[in-house]
């Protein structure tokens, strides 16, 4: 048995969230798993809504309490859920994502037999035409991916590889003292957490650009601490195994940079002691990236589309509305 844990906040978009929380059940119906949501308890309308959805719910906990006020502290929420976990291995998911649960299946029985200690899930983001498609059951995930690989630009936003989606035991996760609580808003408690389940099993090197921020279309020119994460999810990457994020709209955060920018400091104080001045003159994936498929024997033109770092092109959106509001934009 699994437990997934997925943090629950109703303060943007409920009515999006408690929809997918809808899908979520009806596609884990007859599954081998358990849910624990986390949820910050706003005493709103939707909230009330949210927490009916659990009367006829056998294979979910619901951890619900006022925790706090304000920003959406998704750490938190995701360490209270994990509190009552009652099974040996746990997957970190969000509320967006659309799983092919045999790839959960696939990568539980690797922990069961400790193939590895845990599993970072690459995710592919999706706009609304690939999401659409996805929920009206119009093609299936295994297909959809297929078309990224072919590719397809006007159902994917990007790839995300290291993303938040991680199958590990509760015991590691407890023994790390679960999500720093101290991050707020949005952004880098899920750097900060790999990172030290990473160095719980000595994987992870010391370099001189670790703190490194740039970000990259492709997870192949991905640098610092995204690129030393990110390889330990090339192998996955390989076997093609990938969740989808389905589509949302940006919430109107006012906050929202300032609060990027308070836990990237709060990231880069703690992580700071990880930049040496070892140099590693490989300065992307990709090198490592054909040493695994050489040695896996896998068809290098296969995955062609991962040396694709174009940046938000106009090709990438799905619709004239939003061609047009790009290129106004510039």
């Amino acid at each position: 048995m699994l437990t997934i844990i997925i943090p629950i906040d109703l303060h943007y978009r409920a009515s999006d969230i408690i929809k997918k929380c809808k899908l979520l059940f009806i596609n884990s119906e007859g599954k081998n798993i358990n849910f624990v949501f986390g949820h910050n308890n706003r005493n709103t309308k939707a909230d009330k809504t949210f927490i009916k959805l659990f009367k006829n719910v056998s294979n979910s906990k619901l951890i619900s309490s006022q925790f706090y006020s304000g920003d959406v502290n998704s750490s938190l929420l995701r360490n209270r859920a994990a509190e009552v976990v009652d099974t040996e291995y746990i997957c970190l998911l969000d509320v967006d994502i659309w799983f092919d649960f045999s790839i959960l299946e696939k990568y539980h029985n690797r922990l069961v037999n400790n193939c590895e200690p845990f599993y970072i899930i690459p995710c592919l983001y999706l706009t609304k035409l690939g999401s659409d498609l996805l929920t009206k059951e119009k093609i299936s995930s295994s297909k959809l991916i297929e078309r990224y690989f072919s590719y397809s630009r006007k159902e994917f936003l990007h790839l995300a590889s290291p993303s938040s989606i991680t199958l590990m035991s509760i015991n590691d996760y407890n023994s790390l003292g679960g999500f720093d609580e101290k991050y707020s808003g949005h952004g880098y408690e899920d750097f900060d957490f790999l990172i030290r389940l990473l160095k719980l099993y000595n994987k992870l090197e010391d370099k001189n650009d670790f703190l490194s921020n740039n970000q990259a279309r492709s997870p192949l020119f991905a640098t610092g601490f995204r690129r030393y994460i990110g390889e330990f999810c090339l192998k996955i990457l390989l076997e093609k195994d990938i969740a989808l994020h389905l589509h949302h709209k940006k919430p109107t955060i006012l906050n929202y940079t300032n609060a990027r920018k308070l836990n990237y400091d709060l990231f880069s104080n703690k992580h700071s002691s990880h930049c040496t001045d070892k140099v590693d003159y490989d300065t992307s994936l990709i090198t490592t990236f054909i040493k695994i498929c050489n040695e896996k024997s896998y068809d290098l033109i296969d995955y062609s589309i991962l040396f694709d770092n174009k940046p938000g092109h106009i090709d990438r959106f799905d619709t004239l509305k939003r061609r047009i509001r790009f290129l106004i934009n510039g």
